[in-house]
Parts: C-alpha cells; structure tokens; sequence
C-alpha cells in the first residue's frame, strides 16, 4: 500500500493585509536600526568632545 502526501490549499491572503504587514514590518525594522544608532551616539559624542579639547590644548601652543 502506498502513501499518498497531497498538500491541503491553504486561504490566500487578502492583499491589503499583506501590505499593512509589509509596512509594518518596515516600519519595526527602522524603529530597531534607529534605536541601535542612537546607541552609538554617546560614544561618538564623548570622542568628538575629547577631539575637540585635544585640538583647543594642542592650538594653544602650536609647533613652531
């Protein structure tokens, strides 16, 4: 006796719920790399800010 696999047809789905989907992903997806950015900020602003006062430290006596 052989088995027979026949896949059941699932519903399709409406398209304005694949798109409210699609968009909603999209919209998740830039609110993460957004938020993962801004973690990146204080880093970055403590850098800038030592740069500076090494600039400012270094222009106030230059090499002659």
């Amino acid at each position: 006796m052989k088995v027979h696999n026949q896949p059941i047809p699932l519903a399709n789905p409406k398209p304005a719920d694949r798109l409210v989907k699609r968009g909603a992903r999209a919209l998740f997806g830039l609110v993460r790399s957004t938020a993962g950015q801004a973690q990146r900020v204080p880093g970055i602003l403590s850098q800038a800010t030592t740069d500076v006062r090494e600039a400012w430290a270094e222009s106030a006596h230059p090499n002659v």
